[in-house]
């Protein structure tokens, strides 16, 4: 099938396609112990992956819990959040692999990203064996206007489905005019979406019926 006559869907990477959160809740207690010499508890790891998914930042969660050297602590965490060694901790959701296998027969499938370090996205996906279902990847900054950043990137395709998992995502998918599917397995939870535009989806099987019914 000819690129042209094919539609176009975006697809997010972090909580999308990848279940980072536990990176985030090891890094994050990495960082705690290197600046205030403690570490998380498991029950720790749950209640921070859970605050987050209720719409909340990682800063806003130490103040919270009122960890000393809160701001100290996240600056540390967004510095070492892309480092390799962490991000080896990701896996893929189940049947990601295949989903994007079916989708790519009919759909061209472009990546989008929020990243600082862009060789470290591209040689994770690389490990993942995900790199080759996307027709392109696009790694933007992750400062600013998450939405605007990513759309500026790919305004020039038209794009009828935007699969992610985070307000950002929906914002962007606003500004292209396609369709947004939320995922809420990943960094927003059922509650969050619902409270937000209503429905949302608990994996990518469900975003494939959803796209093929359309």
């Amino acid at each position: 099938m000819n690129f042209e006559l094919k539609k176009n869907i975006v697809l997010d990477l972090d909580g999308t396609l990848l279940d980072s959160r536990r990176r985030h809740a090891i890094v994050l207690s990495d960082c705690i112990n290197k600046i205030n010499g403690t570490k998380f508890t498991y029950n720790d790891f749950d209640d921070f992956v859970s605050y987050k998914s209720e719409g909340n930042t990682g800063l806003a969660y130490l103040q919270k819990k009122e960890i000393p050297n809160a701001k100290v602590i996240f600056a540390l965490w967004i510095k070492k959040i892309e480092d390799r060694k962490y991000l080896k901790t990701d896996i893929l959701y189940s049947n990601v692999s295949e989903c994007l296998d079916i989708l790519k027969i009919q759909y061209n499938l472009f990546l989008i990203t929020a990243r600082a370090n862009k060789k470290n996205a591209i040689w994770q996906l690389s490990q993942l064996n995900i790199d080759t279902f996307f027709t392109e990847i696009f790694v933007v900054s992750n400062i600013g206007d998450l939405g605007y950043n990513k759309y500026m990137a790919i305004k020039s395709f038209p794009i009828s489905y935007v699969i992610g998992d985070m307000e950002t995502d929906y914002d962007f998918a606003k500004r292209t005019g396609g369709v947004f599917f939320p995922l809420n397995c990943g960094f927003r939870s059922t509650i969050f979406w619902k409270q937000c535009i209503g429905k949302s989806y608990e994996n990518m099987q469900e975003i494939l019926l959803q796209i093929n019914n359309i």
